[in-house]
């Protein structure tokens, strides 16, 4: 901010002075992001949003006042820079990351000043998670934001690894179903994974199941119009096999969490009366179907 590069700090003229041009920022912000929202693309918009709730949470970062809707501010504007910052190209992504780690202070000041407030610790925690109308908008442009970008991925993508094969893939909705899958395998495997709750990371065992299946529900539409072309066949065939297999790979992982999960339950059973216990059978239930599924796998990857 301005007035944090002035030497000495602001006298009163200079903040009054400062805070003003902030006011006049905020409004061509949010006349630039009404722009956006009816001219540009989803990505564009988006990021407009992004910098007018952060020159809104500037604003009041300065007057010194409303700390928690500054917050909420500063969070919204990371939360589409942490998602933005997933895509496109490296120096997109590398500035990206450079808007959330600007934001991370103001953020711990805004919740360090937030403990004199009557806002209950809970309620900071779960700003990023609220729900309702605003918040469901904000999400369908994100997802909007997302798909535009990983269509635009998908057209550089021609192929499919696994286990050193190359499987060619000319479907492109196939190509943007199995990026979709792959972007959301780096939440669960990248370096803030073990940041995430159990919880959450079997939602996104979810999306990314629902991904893999969409992928394989082209391949086969593909193999059903595919004739006579045994080459095409053949290539849509190996496609599927190693979709199939991933798939089992991302199952297993699913149900090693949930063996984690309900161990822990089990362990602590005698501890917590409200706490939902684990059953014996329960554990021996999720072991067999730990067992079934690696068999599956290991028969793919035979096959």
């Amino acid at each position: 901010m301005e007035k944090r590069q002035l030497p000495n700090g602001p006298n009163a003229s200079q903040r009054i002075y400062l805070i003003g041009r902030l006011r006049k920022a905020v409004k061509w912000a949010s006349l630039f992001s009404q722009l956006c929202a009816t001219k540009a693309d989803s990505r564009t918009s988006l990021e407009a949003e992004a910098y007018e709730s952060y020159m809104k949470g500037s604003l009041l970062f300065e007057q010194d006042q409303n700390w928690d809707v500054a917050l909420k501010h500063f969070k919204s504007a990371r939360a589409v820079y942490e998602e933005l910052g997933k895509y496109g190209d490296l120096d997109n992504q590398v500035l990206c990351r450079e808007r959330v780690e600007e934001l991370e202070p103001s953020i711990r000041y805004c919740l360090h000043k937030i403990g004199q407030s009557n806002l209950q610790a809970s309620e900071l925690l779960n700003i990023g998670d609220m729900e309702g109308p605003a918040l469901d908008l904000f999400k369908a442009k994100l997802e909007a934001a997302m798909a535009e970008a990983r269509s635009q991925q998908a057209a550089s993508m021609t192929e499919f690894h696994w286990l050193g094969h190359r499987f060619p893939i000319s479907n492109a909705k196939t190509r943007v179903a199995i990026l979709k899958a792959q972007e959301l395998e780096k939440d669960i495997h990248g370096p803030l994974a073990e940041n995430i709750s159990a919880d959450k990371r079997l939602v996104i065992f979810d999306k990314i199941f629902s991904a893999y299946h969409d992928a394989r529900g082209f391949i086969r539409a593909d193999l059903a119009t595919a004739g006579s072309a045994e080459s095409v066949k053949d290539d849509l065939n190996g496609l599927d096999k190693a979709v199939s297999a991933v798939l089992g790979e991302r199952t297993i992982e699913r149900n090693l969490l949930l063996v984690k999960v309900a161990k822990s339950k089990l362990a602590k059973r005698n501890d917590d009366k409200n706490e939902k216990v684990t059953k014996p059978e329960e554990l021996v239930r999720l072991y067999d179907l730990l067992l079934q599924v690696d068999i599956c796998v290991l028969f793919v990857n035979w096959h």
